[in-house]
């Protein structure tokens, strides 16, 4: 199958969809400080930056034992953790949004602001975590402070929302995504209790989750969220990047290097409806019915990756709620992710559209 052929299918799909479907997204919530790491200063206005995360570490290595001190340029502050970005670019894609997280204990923060007065419901639980997301051309860092998650928690969420508006809320929810499982502690008994209200629904939403990186948690935790969410009575698709997929493979006992035999043995092994592999260069998905790598429009120079993955999956589940192919849908991810880090903004629909004909246009090379 042809990669032009796919994204021009996704493309007319995309064209003649014009629905709005309800999504309800949680649980975190970060404000998000976009950094620059300075490598020569040249003067008050213009320096060099580390290009590379390999060169930012071996700049640390070599004063270990020493001391250093490596100039950080802020660049803007913007709302970040992955619930309320993937949120904000689902809504910038023509759909109706609730969300749940951590957006300000007593009011909600102002960087959350434009975004909460574009959602059907908002509930907040808890302070937001704040992120210096230091930025450089193949990837980024993100230094979390945290310590406020640990109230993101069912208990406190049906203080906020009692247990029959949730059901009422869920029962009128057309995808559930469940996102940043690594940095809040008590997600699993959200998603257990969510499921129970889920079993007894007569339609039930599509459940997306996206665990983020699952490094510093332990192997019991992995596995217990894994069983967890085979167990969904639901379809049910988790979206992983590279690193975070080689995390989980390994937990399964799996070893694949290849992206999409990888996410074709994840899937068997797990039993559910999808497996979403999603590294920088592209992205590649596992269902019953269709498995298929696909190239993404790639950049070497991004204005943007905080959130580049957010953007793809809001694109993907875009694309799901369309009803398109599972291939389609990774064609409408790459490109919500890859006008992302070129603009540093969400893509509309239209813009969506714009950016996929142009890729069409260039036989899905470099645009």
């Amino acid at each position: 199958m042809e990669q032009t052929d796919v994204v021009s299918r996704a493309l007319e799909k995309l064209k003649g969809f014009n629905d709005t479907k309800h999504l309800l997204v949680g649980f975190d919530g970060f404000v998000d400080e976009i950094i620059h790491m300075v490598d020569t200063r040249k003067n008050d206005k213009e320096y060099e930056r580390i290009p590379d995360i390999k060169s930012f570490s071996e700049r640390i290595a070599k004063v270990a034992g020493l001391s250093a001190n490596i100039e950080k340029v802020p660049i803007q502050t913007k709302l970040g953790g992955n619930g309320p970005i993937m949120a904000n670019a689902v809504i910038a894609q023509g759909h109706e949004v609730s969300y749940i997280g951590a957006l300000g204990k007593h009011y909600i923060h102002p960087v959350f602001r434009e975004f909460t007065d574009k959602c059907r419901k908002v509930v907040s639980l808890t302070e937001p975590g704040y992120t210096d997301a230091l930025e450089f051309y193949d990837g980024k860092l993100m230094l979390g402070k945290m310590n406020n998650l640990v109230e993101v928690s069912f208990e406190n969420l049906l203080e906020k929302l009692p247990l029959d508006e949730l059901k009422q809320l869920l029962a009128e929810t057309d995808l559930l995504a469940f996102t940043n499982w690594t940095m809040l502690s008590n997600l699993n008994s959200i998603i257990v209790e969510f499921n129970e209200i889920i079993a007894g629904l007569s339609k039930k939403p599509l459940v997306f989750l996206d665990l983020a990186d699952p490094k510093k948690r332990t192997r019991e935790d992995i596995s217990e969220v894994l069983d967890i969410i085979a167990g969904i009575d639901a379809e049910t698709i988790l979206s992983m990047n590279l690193s975070e997929s080689a995390i989980i493979s390994d937990m399964l006992g799996l070893k694949e290097e290849d992206v999409l035999t990888r996410a074709i043995k994840i899937r068997d092994t797990m039993g559910i409806t999808g497996i979403v592999i999603h590294p920088t260069n592209g992205a590649a998905i596992a269902t019953e019915r269709e498995s298929m790598w696909l190239d993404g429009p790639y950049t070497a120079k991004p204005k943007l990756t905080t959130g580049a993955g957010d953007n793809f999956n809001a694109g993907f589940c875009n694309g799901w709620l369309a009803g398109m192919e599972p291939s389609e849908c990774l064609a409408m991810g790459v490109c919500s992710s890859g006008f992302y880090v070129r603009n540093a903004s969400s893509a509309t629909r239209e813009d969506l559209r714009t950016f996929m004909q142009q890729w069409v246009d260039v036989n899905c090379r470099e645009i």
